[in-house]
């Protein structure tokens, strides 16, 4: 088995983020879009090898019991959370992660996916990313820094052993609004207290100076055992100079239960009543899971 071109590698320079609800597309018809969007990309792939093209395809656990007749254990959808800070939950049938050197290819794969059945479709989010400087956050500081570096502690990370689904990931989507004037009225000390790591080097403050509250002390989280449990975040930024600004998260897990444990933690409902104090500066609008199934189950349910 083979895990989709995206999830594994690095993150790309651009990447398009499109979820949608089938509306009034069939399955039929939503079957032979994505065979369009990937006759597309593989010719694009042999015309532009340098561009590094990448797909991933993902469905809502709905869809999904309509797609194929087993579901991957512990598959469910997101619940809000109503603690300090709220947070939403936008359910979509289907999820399309798109990368690339290239924004102009992301661009045209977008293209090929919609055509002819725009007016069909409700889409949710198609959101234009790109890498910022040098791998930072909107914020200033350097974002993913605690992503698995080797390719082989990135599939350990993120894909599923179970034979019947062997390669798959689930998917968390998550868009974040960041109030940037509010935030750059803080001093650089102040904002390295709300994230816990330096803002130039991003070094982790040490235990006895970073505060309880700062994002990765809520973010990070562990088994009983003590180690840390990963996710395989591919987030990038997005905005406009003039509008509105923020990150496109995304993360790739072979257990929905890690992101559950990291938003209680932030959102402060896993009863320590700490909650993360970036969200006094960023602000979900959206969120939901997926699961991406390996290449080979994706072209068996097409």
């Amino acid at each position: 088995m083979t895990a989709q071109s995206v999830i594994l590698p690095l993150p790309s320079d651009h990447a398009r983020f499109i979820a949608i609800r089938l509306g009034k597309l069939s399955i039929e018809g939503l079957k032979k879009q994505l065979s369009k969007l990937f006759s597309e990309r593989d010719r694009l792939i042999t015309q532009h090898p340098e561009a590094q093209i990448k797909t991933a395809i993902a469905f809502g656990p709905q869809l999904w019991t309509q797609l194929y007749d087993q579901a991957p254990q512990n598959f469910y959808q997101l619940e809000p959370q109503q603690g300090k800070f709220e947070m939403p939950v936008q359910e979509a049938d289907v999820f399309i992660h798109i990368a690339s050197q290239r924004t102009d290819i992301c661009f045209a794969l977008s293209q090929a996916f919609f055509n002819n059945v725009r007016d069909d479709l409700d889409v949710l989010e198609e959101r234009v990313c790109f890498r910022y400087l040098d791998g930072r956050d909107l914020t200033g500081f350097i974002d993913g820094t605690e992503n698995p570096q080797f390719k082989e502690d990135r599939a350990e990370t993120t894909l599923l052993e179970d034979e019947a689904f062997k390669d798959g990931t689930f998917v968390f989507a998550q868009r974040y609004v960041h109030d940037l004037q509010k935030w750059q009225r803080l001093k650089v000390d102040a904002q390295e207290n709300v994230i816990g790591r330096t803002k130039l080097e991003s070094i982790e403050l040490d235990d006895e100076v970073k505060p309880d509250n700062a994002h990765i002390a809520r973010t990070v989280v562990e088994d009983d055992e003590g180690e840390e449990l990963e996710i395989l975040r591919h987030s990038l930024p997005y905005g406009d100079g003039h509008g509105e600004q923020g990150l496109y998260f995304v993360a790739y897990t072979k257990e929905l239960k890690r992101i559950d444990l990291m938003l209680e933690r932030m959102f402060g409902t896993s009863g320590d009543g700490i909650h993360d104090r970036l969200l006094h500066f960023v602000t979900p609008v959206d969120g939901a899971y997926y699961f991406a199934p390996s290449e080979e189950l994706l072209k068996e349910i097409l």
